[in-house]
Parts: C-alpha cells; structure tokens; sequence
C-alpha cells in the first residue's frame, strides 16, 4: 500500500469519526419521534460525508477506486433509517457514477448491498436499534463486506483479480473492525443520551409526581418503618385538620389510643405485603369528630429492594358512608314493608320484546292471596299461572304499561279459574325498562260488603221516600182542610167586625181585630205550607229555557206590587239559556223578588238588579238588592223552612219563601247561596246549569 493509500485511509478515518458526531448531533439528542425535517437534513450532512470519503479514495488499477463508503453506508442504514439512507446512497450513486471508470457497476452495487445490508439489520433488531454489543458489530461488519467483495465480482477481469489478490484480505481484516469501532462509538452516545434523557424524565416525573401527591384531592400519607409520618399532604391535612408541620417525625394521630394495636396490626400486615385495599375504618379528626376513610396501604422499597417504610391512600367517605348506611336502612324498611304489608305485590319482566311475561317475584301477602308459593312462580310465564289475565284483561294492562310507561289502574274483576273465584283489584306501574309491578288487593269481602250496603241504602230511600210522600200528603190535606176552617173563622170575624162593631165595647172590639189579624196571619202560613208542599211533587221537566224570558214573566207577575211599593226592578238586557223545570225556576225567582221588596229599609225604597255570570258549565243567576241586609251567621239558617229573623209587626211573612227558592233549585241540581252584611242589602245567588246548543 503506497503513500497515497495511507492518506486516504487517514482522511477516512477522520470522515468516520466525523459520521458519530453527526450521529451525536442529529440523533442520539434527538427524540425517538425525530420529525421529517431533521432527517432530510441529516441525509444531506451524511451524503456529503459519503462524498468526501469517495473523494479521499485511492486507486487500485485504472478506474477501479476504494474507500470506506461501505463502513459509512452501512453505518448509515444501521443507525439512521430509511430517509438519510436513501439521500446518502443517491448522492454517493450519483458521485461514483460521475467519477465513472471500469469500476462502476461494481461500486454503485456496493453503495446498494450496503445500506440495505444497515437497513435490514436495522428492521430486524427494532427493538435495539442503538444498542448494539461489540460482537454483534463486528458481525454487522463482516456481512456488510462479504456483500461488498460479492459485488467485486463485476469489475472487469483484470481488476477483479487484482482486488481479490491485492486488496480483498486487508478489506475483511481493516474494514469490519473500522464498522465495530465506529459503530461502538456511536451506540455509545447513544447511550449517553439515553442516560440523560432517564435522568431529566426520572427528575420531571418526580416533579410531577410531587405535584400530584400534594394537590390530590384523596389525602396521601407516608409511614417509616418506626410508623412516624414521612409525607402529609394537603389534603390530608384538610380531612383530618393537621397541618404536615404538626405531624412529620410523629405517629399518626388520627388513630387513638384504643385503636393503635388494630392499626400496628395493619401496618405489620402492609410490611409483609398484605395490603389493604379499600377496607374502610373510623378515624378522628383534630376537633375530635370522626370521619370514615377508605385505606389503600403498600409497602415501600428503595432500588435494592429493600423495606422502607409504607404507603397510605386515604379517601374521605364519610358522607358516601352514611348515604350508603340511609340507603340500607331504606331498602330495609321497605324490604319488612314488601314483606309484611297485607296488599299483594307481584314484580315481573317482559321478555321475548313484549311476547311474554315472567314472574320475578311476589311477597307473601301476594302469595297467600293467589294461593301459590314464590317457588312454584319463579320464572314462569304469568299466562301460565293465571290463565284468566288474558280474559280479564290484565294482561293487556301490563303491556300497555311496559309500552306507554304510564301506571294504570284496573279496576275490581272477579278473577275465577279451577283453584281460586276473588275479586281482586290491581295498580300496575313500570319500574324499569323491562320490568313492571303489580299491587294487587282481595276486595271479595269488600265488595260484598259494598253490595250488601247499596242494597240496603236502595230499601233505606226506597222507605224514606214513601214516607216523604205521606208526611207530604198529609201536610197538604192538613193544610187544605185548616184554611177550609180558617176560612170560617175568618169569615164570621169579618161579619161580627162589619155589622156588630157599633154594640161591641172598644176593649171588645180591639179583641176581634187581634182575631182577624192572626186569622190573616195563619192564612198566608198556610199558603205558603201548600205552595211548599207542592214543589216536588209534580214531575221533574229539565228542559232549555230563555232565563232572560223567566225572570221577565217573573217581574211581570210582581208589577202591582211594585208598582205600590215605588220600587225599581232592574234586569239584564241578555241572559243566557239554561237547562231547568220552568214552573220549578219561576217559583224560586219570584220568592226571591219578594223577599227583597219584603226587607227593605223603611227609609229608602226597594231597588232590585237582576243579572248573570257565567262559571263554566254553570250559570249564576244574581238577585241583588239594597235592603237591611243580613248577618254571616244566618246565611245558611234563613233558608230552613219557617225561620225568621225579624217580627211579623217589622216585617210580613211566613218564613216559606226562600226554603221553597231552596228546594226548587236543589231539585234542579243546582244550588242557592247568599252574600250579605247588614246594612248593606244582600246578593243571592242561583246556580244552575248552562244549556249549550
């Protein structure tokens, strides 16, 4: 090997060591995700050292040149990857196809056989890609150089046998160990790097974890093995109300004295790696209230493994604990109300989408009611247990209640099949999407009960209402035949008053009109008796009426009368119909006009109004007057039959006339109200039904 070899080997060299600091520098600082970019501009630095090491080659016969660019490619493919492999070997392709020379074809396929030899080896060992043994190098360097004497094969003959008998022992003597040099060089720094990178990930994730643990909403505590405090952090002191200052180098001290054996106990556990894993205990806070925390304990080791204290995670639960203790307490006492409630509750699920449905469950009410035991019904079709559902409908109930989602009632059925004939009533409701409730009764004694009742409540009125006919026959015939007589005494009163006053002594004769005055008296009582006595016993005749028309007809009837006492009628000029028994309808308004030209105040003269109002269905007839008004305490008393609020000599009347406006309008289906103070006239109030066309 002459001078110009030695320089060359030297130059190479150089341009080896050159291609580790490049590896420095683009990759072992690089992250493991190196971006598109960075590798381009790395292929460009490596294909110009590829170039350089082909300019500082020497020559072994005319046009047949070596150098170390298989070391450099194969480098290149083993460390680098694809991207700067495929832009190095461009460049070095393109340099020797440009230096040209017999020699050609042979290098541009060692350019090729050795990044792909970097390549594949590369691929293989993914899992490693800079971590390579000097062994594994060296081989690395051989398999290159193998490949590239192979392609020596197509130099052209004379330069072929050169090669192999000048230059190919040197190359698998120099060439493999300069791979495995420069190779190790380069995996170290790789290591190197990864070393930093551990460290400064190792001092972030410590930060970080640090940060974690003191902001963690669950309290974290750590224990020496002497079970002093080594961290407290804040939100340990906020559950338990110490601050870390007050508890570092000191036992626990949310465990009271009572409760240190249990929690040494624990803490030997934990050593031995029996850890606890979310088992709950009562600690105590500062101010001394208890709180209940879930625990998570393990043990600490340091890198040799070694114990050196543990770890506690504690979770404050203590409102989770009492929701969980209240939801227990209310599942129990509902669970003893399931079970020892006397109505029937039945719990299935719809299966098939709807095609059926399946007992889950049934308390014992239930089963004492239907005759069957919860053993015999688990899991059977409902159809198949009670046949009769389907008929009575119940079936369908239930689906439509899966369906709709909407409780339903079904009313009392009398369910009847081989074993069992109840009536049984039943609330059915959706407690999931496939499950429904039944609550279900045994009404059978109920009803006959309730039937027992409405018969003897039918005889009952059946009685009361002969017996209302008769008393009311026989006030009527007791009071016909009492004004027959009445009407003889008044009769002969009259006459003696007429022909006889002239002989009969003043005293006498004051005496006689005592007589004809309670004569008179006693004859409007009776009227009124008989008009009473007649409401009611002609048929009810509900049909639609103009009320405008009644209350006129009413008015009219009444006009002597007003027209005698100066007083003023004022009606509605519009009135809607209504649905009554015309003669039952006038009877009421026209007592009503007379009672309030009856009781008006002596000094002022009576003044009526007479209007409307529509309430709903119903229409409120209002009779308003000015007269003396009446107290809150007689406004349902007045219309009770005979009552009177004032004397005869005060005012006339017999107290009939708005017990008869009372029963008119009940019989109707209506009713009669009034709205007064005294002094300040009254407003009656009819209410009766609206006829809508």
């Amino acid at each position: 090997m002459g001078r110009e070899a030695l320089i060359a080997l030297i130059n190479n060299a150089a341009l080896l060591i050159t291609l580790a600091v490049v590896y420095g520098l683009f990759y072992a600082r690089s992250s493991p995700s190196r971006q598109f970019s960075s590798q381009v501009i790395s292929g460009l630095f490596l294909g110009m050292i590829t170039l350089a090491v082909m300019l500082n080659s020497w020559q072994l016969a005319p046009g047949v040149v070596f150098d170390t660019r298989s070391v450099v490619l194969g480098l290149i493919g083993l460390y680098f990857g694809l991207v700067p492999s495929l832009i190095a070997a461009s460049m070095s392709i393109a340099m020797r196809m440009f230096m040209g020379g017999g020699g050609t074809l042979a290098g541009i396929s060692s350019i090729i056989s050795s990044v792909s030899v970097g390549l594949l080896w590369r691929h293989f060992l993914k899992e490693r890609r800079t971590r390579h043994s000097i062994v594994e190098l060296y081989l690395f360097g051989i398999l290159v150089h193998v490949f590239m004497l192979l392609c020596m094969l197509l130099l052209p003959s004379p330069s072929r046998e050169t090669f192999y008998a000048v230059a190919a022992l040197p190359v698998m003597l120099i060439y493999p160990a300069a791979t495995t040099v420069v190779g190790w060089a380069m995996t170290a720094q790789s290591a190197r790097r990864r070393g930093e990178i551990a460290e400064r990930v190792l001092a972030a994730t410590s930060k970080r974890l640090a940060t974690i643990v003191k902001n963690s909403p669950i309290a974290i505590v750590s224990l020496d093995l002497e079970y002093r405090v080594r961290s407290w952090n804040e939100a340990a002191e906020k559950i338990f109300g110490w601050k870390s200052s007050e508890v570092i180098g000191k036992p626990l001290p949310y465990i009271p004295e009572n409760m240190r054996e249990e929690h040494a106990r624990i803490n030997e556990e934990t050593l031995r790696g029996l850890s606890v894993h979310g088992k709950r205990f009562v600690r105590f806070r500062k101010d001394g209230s208890e709180v209940v925390v879930k625990l998570f304990s393990a043990p600490i080791r340091n890198e040799k493994g070694d114990l050196e204290g543990m770890l506690g995670i504690l979770e404050d639960v203590t409102a989770q604990h009492k929701a969980e203790a209240a939801l227990k307490e209310s599942e129990l006492r509902f669970r003893r109300l399931y079970m020892n409630m006397n109505a029937g509750i039945a719990i299935y699920k719809v299966t098939n989408s709807g095609e059926d449905v399946v007992f889950l469950d049934m308390n014992p009410a239930g089963c004492k009611i239907t005759g069957v035991t919860k053993e015999e019904i688990l899991g059977r079709s409902v159809r198949g247990v009670f046949p009769k559902v389907v008929e009575l409908g119940l079936y369908d109930t239930m689906i439509e209640v899966w369906k709709t989602g909407r409780s339903k009632h079904h009313p009392v059925m009398n369910y009847r099949d081989g074993k069992l004939d109840l009536r049984v009533e039943n609330f059915v409701y959706r407690n999931r999407p496939d499950e429904i409730v039944a609550v279900f009764e045994d009404v059978t004694k109920r009803e006959l009960t309730l039937q027992e009742l409405e018969r003897r409540v039918w005889y009952r009125t059946k009685e009361l209402e002969e017996v209302n006919k008769e008393l009311e026959a026989f006030t009527y015939s007791m009071a016909h035949d009492l004004k027959a007589h009445l009407r003889a005494i008044n009769g002969f009163s009259k006459i003696i008053s007429d022909r006889y006053s002239e002989l009969i002594p003043e005293e006498g004769t004051r005496y006689l009109g005592f007589i004809l005055k309670a004569g008179e008296d006693m004859s409007e009582l009776i009227t009124g008796l008989l008009e009473y006595s007649k409401v009611g016993r002609s048929p009810l005749n509900l049909e639609i009426h103009s009320l405008k028309e009644i209350v006129d007809e009413c008015v009219s009837t009444l006009s002597s009368r007003i027209e005698e006492e100066y007083a003023s009628v004022q009606t509605a000029s519009e009135m809607p119909n209504v649905y009554v028994d015309r003669t039952l309808m006038k009877r009421a308004v026209i007592n009503l006009l007379q009672n309030s030209l009856t009781y008006h105040k002596p000094e002022e003269r009576a003044a009526v109004k007479i209007y409307s109002e529509r309430r709903g269905e119903w229409v409120h007839l209002i009779v308003e007057d000015n007269g003396i008004g009446i107290s809150q305490k007689f406004h349902k008393r007045i219309f009770n039959i005979f009552q009177r609020l004032h004397s005869s000599e005060d005012f006339p009347g017999s107290g009939i006339g708005l017990a008869i406006v009372k029963k008119s309008i009940t019989l109707m289906g209506g009713d009669v109200s009034v709205q007064s103070v005294p002094g300040e006239g009254a407003k009656f109030i009819v209410k009766i039904k609206e006829a809508r066309l």
